[in-house]
């Protein structure tokens, strides 16, 4: 291994690690918000509707982010991004109306998707042209997303059992710590991207002028994959949604079972990570193979329709939860190998803000549901693991 590849090869490692402490602590507040809601006498359908309020912000700037990350360099994006994540969850978990509660998620989700769109953006620009190096880094990256978020799950489902504040501020602080790091720690990418001739103009951070940039660079081919994007998240989104309702609702489980199936999922996750997609991007044509996945994925919501018992409705969730992560390198390099130096910044923004789209519109399906009784603020009163204090 020559020193360039050495030196490349630790920088990647370095940052993998702290994108691994980010995606942990992303996830430790998503189990104990149920139990936010219900002590602080909040309407049930909140559970959703700030989720979906997050993710329309995220939708919205993550093209900003991804047109700034061509202007400055990703690891001070991060920064900045990490402390307004941070801050945005100080004021979701002081909340103590629905108002503050959508207030505090909106300005959260502001800074999330600069948080996401950065770790794509600096594997993508400091990998160049090496397609092969790339595809592997973003396979790793997705892994340590989704592996992260469940061990997240699983720890901040165990910190809600102490308090929900506990989560909370164990999730301020990993954020910002992590911001930190990447800033401090992490290459400066600005040599291996084209940074754009004109300057940073005060209209180029209007994050709508910079979603309508994307006509710049699109193709009715990259439209055809953000729409897959957005749409598998919803269906994603609006499952995982249910699934957390459900298992509190007709199971009385607590976050602690949450966070449990959470770490089967990260197991699961990083074992098909690491054989499946792999063999995928190196062996076959993408493009194909994909819609094999979403087959799968189908197939394997179709069960629960059938009224399965508690064990396999349980396992449906946890292998369908790990398949469905197979799509997300496959689409993200569908993506990028379709995006130039000048525009890959870009490109990456606005597929994490196709994803982000998916999301507003899946937590608000089950949260409408629960405007219809089911379940009701009186159904999640009447479970005892609710409340763990």
């Amino acid at each position: 291994m020559n020193t360039d590849t050495a030196k490349s090869g630790k920088t990647f490692l370095t940052f993998f690690i702290i994108a691994f402490l980010f995606n942990v602590a992303a996830s430790f507040a998503h189990p104990v918000t149920p139990t936010l809601i219900v002590e602080r006498h909040l309407d049930s359908s909140m559970f959703g509707v700030a989720l979906a309020a997050m993710m329309t912000m995220y939708f919205l700037f993550s093209p900003l982010w991804g047109r700034l990350c061509s202007y400055m360099p990703v690891k001070r994006i991060l920064l900045i991004c990490c402390l307004g994540y941070a801050a945005g969850q100080v004021i979701f978990g002081l909340a103590q109306t629905e108002a503050a509660v959508i207030g505090g998620r909106m300005f959260a989700g502001i800074f999330t998707g600069g948080c996401f769109v950065g770790m794509a953006n600096y594997v993508i620009n400091l990998c160049g042209t090496d397609m092969e190096q790339r595809g592997r880094n973003l396979v790793i990256l997705t892994t340590i997303q989704n592996v992260g978020s469940a061990v997240g799950y699983f720890i901040g489902g165990t910190l809600g059992l102490i308090s929900v504040e506990t989560a909370f501020l164990s999730q301020v602080a990993v954020l910002a710590m992590s911001g930190i790091l990447w800033n401090f720690l992490c290459a400066d990418d600005s040599a291996y991207k084209v940074r754009p001739d004109s300057s940073l103009r005060l209209k180029d951070i209007n994050p709508f002028s910079a979603i309508m940039a994307a006509r710049t660079f699109m193709t009715p081919l990259l439209a055809m994959i953000f729409m897959i994007t957005a749409i598998s998240a919803i269906g994603q989104n609006s499952y995982e949604q249910c699934f957390n309702y459900f298992i509190k609702d007709q199971y009385g489980m607590s976050s602690a079972y949450n966070g449990m199936f959470k770490a089967g999922i990260a197991v699961l996750t990083l074992v098909l990570n690491m054989t499946v997609s792999l063999y995928l991007q190196k062996r076959t044509d993408i493009h194909r193979t994909f819609l094999y996945i979403l087959t799968a994925c189908t197939v394997l919501i179709s069960l629960v329709l059938f009224h399965p018992p508690r064990f396999l409705f349980i396992a449906v969730y946890i292998v369908y939860s790990s398949v469905m992560v197979l799509r997300l390198p496959l689409l993200q390099m569908m993506s990028a190998s379709r995006s130039t130096p000048s525009n890959s910044n870009q490109v990456m923004g606005f597929y994490q803000s196709m994803n982000s789209f998916g999301g507003i519109f899946g937590p608000c399906l089950p949260g409408s549901s629960t405007r219809k009784g089911l379940p009701s603020r009186s159904s999640w009163l009447s479970l005892p693991s609710c409340s763990p204090r």
